[in-house]
């Protein structure tokens, strides 16, 4: 298993989507943005890893959990994830977090904000309940 490296001195390469900071309670987002930041849960290219799921050991899934915030319960935030579609399991046993939770730092706000009203005209589309 790779060592963790927490090393701080990188600035961060991604950082969470719309969908992410949109669908997931505050403590969800807390460990999104601690698995894309520089705290030892990129692989060698800096990108988010595939973690152990429920396997207490450095670098699992747990350890990040308590790395973003010790009150989190690594279950309960996996359930959320999964059931938002913001990561996969996999048979292996690993979690991987799917590409459209995550963007290149900076490129969210690059581009101008699109004007609902001139996209959809005065009635844009409501959100269901079950859409993610």
């Amino acid at each position: 298993m790779m060592a963790l490296n927490l090393s701080n001195s990188q600035p961060a390469r991604w950082q969470p989507t719309e969908l992410v900071n949109t669908l997931l309670s505050p403590g969800a987002r807390q460990v999104i943005r601690c698995w894309l930041g520089p705290s030892g849960f990129l692989d060698d290219h800096h990108h988010p890893r595939m973690l152990l799921s429920l396997i207490n050991e450095p670098g699992s899934f747990p350890d990040l959990v308590h790395a973003a915030n010790a009150n989190l319960v690594p279950a309960v935030v996996l359930n959320e994830l999964l059931r938002k579609g913001i990561v996969e399991t996999l048979e292996s046993g690993h979690i991987l977090l799917r590409r459209s939770a995550y963007a290149p730092s900076g490129q969210q706000g690059s581009q101008p904000p699109e004007d609902v009203e001139d996209t959809f005209g005065f009635n844009p589309p409501r959100r269901r309940f079950n859409d993610i």
